[in-house]
């Protein structure tokens, strides 16, 4: 089964076709963002609440996070974005529930570029809590990605700075009316440098 482009495209619920409806990419169309993410030096892990923060500012171009809630001794798997009130038009606060995680690591003999190169993976289930149109009404929208990173190694060993891309793969939630037309494979993918 295929979806037409013009369906496809008129569906806003998709992620990535509103802002913020993917959290990590809070506005897949904007040309350049520059955000900051950093490793945990005691958990060896990234820093979500950092990442996300830098990352939800940077892409939307102004502040508008007022706190990321993680913790990932308690449940590793969710996270909370509460935003400054009135600071964003289509998220209040937004939900994650994290799954799926895989990560690979390929040496630079194993490679084809001969740089080591770090996969990951993870499966994101994002609820966004707002305002509607209608007074009084909550709206409440939920959608599902993967984001699958690709990061690589200097080619010069005199530089400490590693390249990365961004592959999220959009698919259509259970709710959606389109969703037995294609139930499991990805119906957009965005790609960030």
């Amino acid at each position: 089964t295929s979806i037409s482009k013009e369906k496809l495209v008129a569906n806003v619920g998709i992620p990535g076709f509103q802002k913020l409806s993917i959290a990590t990419v809070g506005d897949v169309g904007r040309e350049v963002t520059n955000y900051q993410m950093s490793i945990d030096k005691s958990s060896k892990m990234e820093d979500r609440k950092l990442s996300l923060s830098t990352s939800i500012n940077g892409h939307l171009g102004y502040d508008a996070v007022r706190e990321v809630i993680y913790d990932p001794k308690d449940n590793p798997n969710r996270i909370s974005i509460d935003f400054i009130p009135n600071r964003t038009r289509n998220a209040n606060r937004i939900e994650l529930f994290c799954n799926g995680r895989e990560s690979e690591l390929v040496s630079a003999e194993e490679s084809a570029s001969g740089q080591t190169v770090f996969l990951c993976a993870e499966y994101i289930r994002q609820v966004t809590f707002g305002l509607s149109q209608e007074f009084g009404v909550a709206r409440q929208v939920s959608g599902n990605y993967g984001h699958f990173w690709t990061w690589k190694s200097p080619k010069d060993s005199s530089s400490s700075t590693i390249t990365g891309n961004l592959l999220t793969a959009a698919y259509l939630d259970a709710q959606d009316p389109m969703f037995f037309e294609e139930p499991s494979k990805p119906v957009v993918v965005y790609s960030h440098d």
